[in-house]
């Protein structure tokens, strides 16, 4: 026989602490399942040659780890920061097994050792054995804030509060589906453009560096003075040839000094304010800003997160500093006894309509339910206006790469045609 301690919730939803024996996990688990007890995590009692129970040391928050034995490990997994198919993945599974019965540390003991990552393996068993020192699943989850943002974490708080954790994950794992789908989408659309860009100026480079430059030697050697066109590129070509390695460190400084400038507060606001009015691109942020806002309000409120507190999450994962701003704006004028509509409608940055459902909410109590509507069809809009944005681009790449290879073209063509009329005449 062994000694389990658990920590569970009963039927009242209190929570519950204490020490069961019973002959394995499995037999402890369906005992305290049958008296109406909700496992949050239940672990063996680890027994020294004392008789005490045996435990270790964690220094520096768990980068030094000392066992009873006086091994010394290091840790560190709660600088990794996981990516979306790592959250998609687990919560998936997580919400799955929850439903099934399974106390969440016997969940995360299972996944920990399933991930493809590793990493973020560490992680996950580094939250199960949080728990298990006592800590609820959100509380555990927030020592890896880099893996799990301030959203995951205060829908999974809500969903323990409420006793609806299996519900929230399923509510969860739709929310970071979506908003994987919009980024996928996003650096799809953004990919071409880029490539075709970068490939057109290092063509362009090429030509000026090593073709420009035997045309103009022909050309001096026919004594005659060439086109202001052809002048221009043959002094466009001397100049890269000769300062090549001035242009890669004059552009090299130039994105050195644009990404410092954007870590700033003034940068990150302009370059966010720039995107959502560039020409074609705006719209598209524009959408996605306001999809995502509309998805992170309705799932949070949808969770039993209140409004302000959902306001807070909502900014800090807006991922556009002029929409965090103007969200903790309008979480000040919540504060002083107004309706989210009121201040929603000073800006042009949330369409009328979206104003107008969110009224409606707020009369019939139902915002959450609006909020997931607006959120849907503005997942669809995001979808069309990138198909619109790559349609225009494409075209306008097109015409531009077009008049730069037909001006060295007609740049080099004409003295050409200068030399056939003298042999002619």
């Amino acid at each position: 026989m062994a000694s389990y301690t658990y920590k569970a919730k009963n039927g009242a939803g209190k929570s519950v602490t204490g020490t069961i024996t019973a002959p394995s996990v499995g037999v402890a688990t369906s005992t305290l399942q049958r008296q109406r007890m909700r496992i949050i995590s239940i672990k063996e009692v680890q027994l020294g040659e004392d008789g005490k129970s045996a435990g270790g040391t964690s220094l520096f928050g768990g980068r030094l780890k000392i066992d009873a034995s006086g091994n010394i490990s290091f840790g560190g997994s709660d600088s990794y920061k996981a990516t979306d198919k790592d959250l998609i993945v687990m919560t998936k599974q997580l919400s799955v097994m929850l439903m099934s019965g399974l106390p969440v540390n016997q969940s995360l003991n299972i996944l920990s050792t399933q991930q493809a990552n590793p990493q973020f393996g560490k992680v996950l068993d580094g939250v199960r054995k949080a728990i298990e020192d006592g800590n609820g699943l959100g509380a555990a989850m927030g020592r890896y804030p880099k893996s799990f943002d301030s959203l995951y974490l205060s829908m999974i708080k809500a969903g323990e509060e409420s006793g609806r954790l299996p519900d929230i994950m399923g509510k969860l794992l739709t929310y970071i589906e979506k908003s994987a789908k919009i980024k996928s989408q996003v650096k799809s659309a953004m990919m071409y453009p880029t490539v075709v860009i970068v490939v057109a100026i290092a063509v362009m480079l090429l030509l000026l560096g090593f073709v420009v430059p035997v045309f103009a030697s022909q050309f001096k050697g026919a004594g005659k003075q060439l086109p202001a066109i052809t002048q221009f590129v043959v002094s466009l070509s001397d100049f890269v040839k000769a300062s090549w390695w001035k242009m890669g460190l004059g552009g090299a400084a130039v994105i050195f000094s644009l990404s410092k400038f954007q870590e700033t507060e003034k940068g990150r606001y302009f370059f966010d304010a720039l995107s959502l009015k560039a020409p074609v691109l705006g719209d598209v942020m524009r959408k996605i800003a306001v999809g995502r806002f509309c998805s992170t309000m309705g799932s949070m409120l949808t969770s039993g997160v209140n409004l302000l507190q959902a306001l807070t999450i909502c900014a800090t994962s807006a991922g556009n500093v002029v929409i965090e701003k103007f969200v903790l704006y309008c979480k000040s004028e919540i504060e002083t006894g107004k309706q989210l509509s009121q201040p929603l409608s000073s800006t042009t940055l949330f369409p009328k309509m979206v104003i107008s459902m969110i009224q409606v909410g707020e009369q019939s109590g139902k915002m959450d339910t609006m909020l997931e509507k607006v959120a849907v069809f503005y997942e669809e809009e995001v979808d069309e206006a990138l198909k619109t944005m790559l349609s225009l681009i494409e075209p306008m790449m097109i015409v531009g790469i077009g008049i730069m290879v037909g001006f060295l073209v007609i740049a080099m063509y004409l003295p050409m045609m200068d030399l056939g009329s003298t042999v002619g005449e």
